[in-house]
């Protein structure tokens, strides 16, 4: 079988057409709803994307010098430009995202907080007694709360690492199952929202409330205008903490110590969502429902198993 090392291919193409559609809906949006970004927000988000794309065009570049391209050096290229693409759409792709989600909690329909508690009580699930137990074991709630915090940090070096090893297919699935499932989030999330356990039963810490102090703000329609540095997640059916942690793994699953280590951070981050990040316990099982749907729908749209083998080695270098 023929392994492509292509930095740019027809999928790439459609998930940065992705990207430019909700850049075209946020900016008709904004500009209809009298909403706006913060300049300072704005050009840095812009000025690291181009700077990962001017990244992996140059080191594209280089990879194709006919005295590079065929040696083990230009295989390292091509990589490094596939992560620094793949890194440019990641910050693209997520900034659009944050924003279209924060107008649509603008929507402001009706709260299902109560039907979720309810949903919990069905399950034997008692929150507040959950809550108060973890935040009673010191050694504990220090774990969860760094397994919960690890979400951001590994958003970054999972693709990261996965495309430094060679592993592009496994990296393109990684983003396809992030994008589409971001959708499918809102899309749940707008028509059914939910301002979350801290608030619902109001014994969170100030700094905890902080954490989702914009939703209140952007329903009542006094926050008109989003920084892209200060962004908080606002949904919280289902969790997207949970769907992320078995994407993670989902992305590792192709080196066995790799896939038990990443397997047991991320049973620590699903454990920790709910008193963590202030979720229901039905938003984590509608969470793992959302991984089930999105990789199973990408799985279909493939009409294959599992990628492509790892890269084969590249020629000796010439002396």
């Amino acid at each position: 079988m023929t392994i492509d090392t292509r930095v740019f291919t027809r999928s790439d193409a459609i998930r940065w057409a992705i990207v430019l559609v909700i850049l075209v809906l946020d900016f008709v949006w904004l500009m209809a709803s009298g909403r706006s970004v913060t300049h300072s927000g704005l050009v840095s988000r812009c000025l690291a994307v181009a700077m990962l794309a001017a990244i992996s065009l140059v080191l594209s570049l280089i990879a194709g010098l006919p005295r590079i391209t065929t040696t083990s050096r230009g295989l390292h290229y091509r990589r490094l430009a596939l992560v620094a693409q793949c890194g440019a759409l990641l910050v693209a792709f997520t900034s659009v995202t944050c924003v279209l989600s924060y107008l649509l909690v603008t929507l402001a329909p009706p709260l299902v907080d109560a039907r979720l508690a309810a949903l919990d009580a069905m399950l034997g699930f008692d929150w507040l007694r959950a809550y108060a137990w973890v935040r009673a074991q010191s050694t504990l709630n220090v774990v969860l709360q760094l397994a919960y915090a690890s979400g951001l940090p590994q958003l970054v070096l999972v693709p990261m690492l996965v495309g430094l090893l060679g592993r592009a297919a496994y990296l393109r699935e990684f983003l396809s199952n992030l994008m589409l499932s971001s959708v499918l989030l809102l899309l749940i999330a707008a028509p059914w929202p939910a301002a979350g356990a801290f608030v619902f039963f109001g014994v969170a810490s100030p700094a905890e409330m902080a954490t989702v102090s914009h939703f209140s703000a952007l329903r009542e329609g006094s926050m008109r205008v989003f920084d892209l540095a200060q962004m908080q997640g606002l949904v919280s059916l289902p969790s997207y903490h949970t769907a992320m942690a078995l994407f993670f793994v989902q992305a590792m699953r192709w080196t066995r110590v790799g896939v038990v280590i990443i397997g047991l951070l991320n049973l620590l981050m699903i454990v920790s969502t709910p008193t963590e990040g202030g979720h229901f316990l039905i938003d984590v099982v509608a969470g793992v429902g959302l991984w089930v749907v999105t990789a199973g729908a990408l799985r279909l749209l493939a009409g294959r198993g599992a990628p492509v083998r790892a890269e084969p080695a590249a020629a000796p270098q010439p002396v």
